[in-house]
């Protein structure tokens, strides 16, 4: 299968009836006719090295999943005896979530998700980009519930994709965390693109230390 297959059949996997609540890519655990198997969604943002990088270097023990999709990250760490939510304003990604007790359906148009508690992580994977500038601070509230990291990824200008509103160079992600009380730590950064080797996070994987 060449690459123009292979992105023909995510896109099959793709829910597009949702409108700006879409994009997330579906998991499909049997073949499709194309004879590619997406067990967890998108396999481009499905990260477990990176993720037992996180729960084993940095001692990651509660994740907060901010645009979860269907929770294929949550439920990885969940596995790994971390406590764990996810949040995403799709309907159909809580009816197909793989951790249903965990999971909690919001809509960042509205406001901002507040938890009660706090999180070691909060990991956002190919989301902010899919929400409007005017609504950013409320996405970036939610990222306060992290009292220790943030690990995130942007789309850069001009890049092509559903619902791409808000694509912006790095330096405009740094600047907003800034403002929220996260600096990029280039070392962590460098080292978590390379633990990732693919995917959307070895290209524009981003990682926060609260200050």
């Amino acid at each position: 299968m060449d690459e123009a297959e292979f992105r023909s059949a995510v896109e099959n996997n793709m829910n597009f009836e949702e409108g700006h609540l879409g994009g997330y890519i579906r998991s499909n655990p049997i073949p499709a006719p194309s004879g590619l198997r997406i067990e967890h969604g998108d396999p481009a943002t499905y990260s477990p090295g990176l993720w037992m990088w996180a729960f084993e270097k940095l001692g990651v023990r509660s994740v907060l999943d901010v645009g979860c999709g269907e929770g294929h990250c949550a439920a990885y760490f969940k596995e790994l005896g971390c406590r764990v939510r996810g949040v995403d304003g799709s309907k159909q990604a809580k009816r197909d979530s793989v951790i249903p007790d965990h999971h909690v359906v919001h809509d960042f148009v509205d406001g901002p998700y507040e938890p009660e508690d706090e999180f070691d992580l909060v990991w956002s994977c190919e989301f902010v980009e899919h929400v409007e500038e005017k609504y950013r601070d409320h996405f970036l509230t939610t990222f306060s519930a992290s009292k220790r990291y943030l690990m995130m990824t942007y789309a850069s200008p001009g890049q092509p994709g559903w619902h791409h509103v808000n694509c912006q160079p790095e330096s405009y992600w740094v600047e907003a965390l800034q403002g929220i009380g996260f600096t990029m730590d280039e070392l962590l950064t460098e080292e978590a693109r390379e633990v990732a080797s693919g995917g959307h996070f070895s290209h524009r994987g981003l990682v926060f230390v609260s200050v």
